[in-house]
């Protein structure tokens, strides 16, 4: 999209509030150092779909890139322009590594 010819990584969370590995990986990997650093840094913009009601755009998303369900993260950039999908569980490794590929 428009950001990602700007320049910028885009992390893209789709999550629910029913969703418990969603919730895990908020507590366990995204709210916490140094993720959370890394998605605040001035280049990457951090998305969230929420999908804790039903929504035909978000599973139209997910179906796009092979999923039915949820946690789905996927970091779009310069260097990924179609997108690095990412596990459904998450570890600061995976996200690192991601956002840096997709930074270019």
């Amino acid at each position: 999209g428009a950001l990602v010819s700007d320049g910028k990584t885009v992390f893209v969370d789709v999550t629910a509030d029913w969703c418990l590995s969603c919730k895990a990986n908020k507590a366990l990997v995204l709210d916490r150092m140094p993720v959370s650093q890394l998605l605040a840094a001035e280049h990457v913009v951090a998305m969230q779909g929420d999908w804790t009601r039903p929504d035909e755009t978000i599973l139209a998303y997910l179906q796009s890139h092979g999923r039915i369900g949820i946690p789905f993260n996927i970091v779009y950039g310069p260097g990924a322009p179609k997108g690095i999908a990412l596990p459904e569980l998450l570890t600061p490794a995976v996200v690192r590594d991601a956002v840096e590929q997709a930074s270019g």
